[in-house]
């Protein structure tokens, strides 16, 4: 048997680096979501459906990745984007607050935050100034509602860990209004035992792009594998499909804003 030479010793080194390297980075991630309709959908087989849910899923055969996505609530799962490395968590709103934290793949949809009222309700405001003269707003704790509200400033804020309570509540005449965003309304009213017409929008006060969101210390090379395959599944039709499922007739999101 003929001894290995230096030069195939060496080309035999690359490919066994090559194959670790590739592997690393189609694993070891941990994801997280929370239940979100229509973004991130549970069904009742326990399997997950959504718009998002299902762009990560492509994006994640497409790289090789396995790592199972995990459901919990949005606190559990900002906690961790926030102090464990090479974390995943979707569907988050990127802002000027949030952009340098997080490392970003995206984006997947476009989408508006406002305050909707009883659609019966006398309630009607031209600005934030008055909206924070309300008695109470319902809000999802400590999402990009609460966030957004608790930075411009105000103090009536009435926070539950789900969108559906904020609905029953404002229904039961225990708040006088609640945050939601244009595309989840429709699913949020349903889960509550209502439709959207029983609501209604007084207030717009936010506009912004959803991601999948990775954490800082995520190595790049992933980030930008995962934004690669979202890119090709744009150009291939596939995220179109994903999306005309959940939103037909809205069109689809624009360009990157990456810059604030």
């Amino acid at each position: 048997m003929k001894p290995i030479t230096f030069r195939k010793f060496l080309l035999l080194m690359f490919v066994l680096f090559i194959l670790c390297y590739s592997s690393l980075f189609a694993s070891q991630l941990s994801i997280y979501c929370e239940d979100d309709p229509p973004f991130q959908i549970i069904e009742k087989d326990g399997s997950l459906k959504g718009l998002t849910a299902e762009v990560c899923q492509e994006i994640q055969k497409r790289v090789g990745n396995k790592d199972k996505i995990e459901v919990v609530p949005w606190a559990r799962g900002l906690n961790a984007l926030d102090t464990k490395p090479n974390t995943v968590l979707f569907s988050m709103s990127r802002t000027p607050e949030r952009n340098p934290l997080y490392q970003w793949v995206g984006p997947v949809n476009e989408i508006s935050y406002g305050l909707y009222v009883k659609a019966d309700s006398k309630i009607s405001i031209k600005n934030l100034d008055e909206a924070k003269k309300l008695k109470s707003i319902g809000v999802y704790n400590n999402d990009i509602r609460d966030q957004y509200l608790t930075r411009q400033g105000f103090t009536n804020l009435d926070r539950v860990t789900d969108n559906t309570t904020n609905i029953k509540k404002l229904m039961l005449g225990r708040i006088d209004a609640y945050a939601d965003s244009d595309d989840g309304l429709k699913s949020n009213a349903k889960e509550a035992g209502y439709t959207a017409n029983d609501l209604k929008l007084i207030h717009v006060f936010m506009k912004t792009q959803l991601y999948i969101a990775m954490s800082k210390d995520t190595p790049h090379e992933i980030v930008k594998q995962w934004n690669d395959a979202l890119e090709q599944m744009k150009k291939d039709g596939t995220f179109k499909k994903i999306y005309t499922k959940y939103f037909p007739g809205k069109a689809l999101p624009g360009p990157a804003i990456n810059k604030f």
